[in-house]
C-alpha cells in the first residue's frame, strides 16, 4: 500500500493529535500513566511528526516535477 503525500500528512496530524491527548489526559488523571502509555504517546509524537515532515517534502517534490 503506496501512501499519497496528503495521507501521510493525514496520518502526521493523528500520530501527534494523539501524541498530545494521551499526556494531557495522564496529567488530569483521567486515565492512569503507565510506562507503556508515556511510551507509546511519545513514539506516536515522533513518528507523526517525521510522516508529516516526509509527506510535505513528497508533496513539494511531486508538485515541482509537473
Amino acid at each position: 500500500m503506496k501512501l499519497t503525500p496528503t495521507q501521510f500528512v493525514v496520518l502526521g496530524f493523528l500520530l501527534v493529535t494523539y501524541g498530545m491527548v494521551m499526556p494531557w489526559l495522564m496529567v488530569l488523571q483521567i486515565i492512569e500513566a503507565t510506562f507503556f502509555l508515556s511510551f507509546t504517546s511519545y513514539i506516536a509524537t515522533f513518528t507523526g511528526l517525521l510522516f508529516g515532515v516526509v509527506g510535505v517534502a513528497t508533496y513539494y517534490r511531486e508538485r515541482r516535477r509537473h
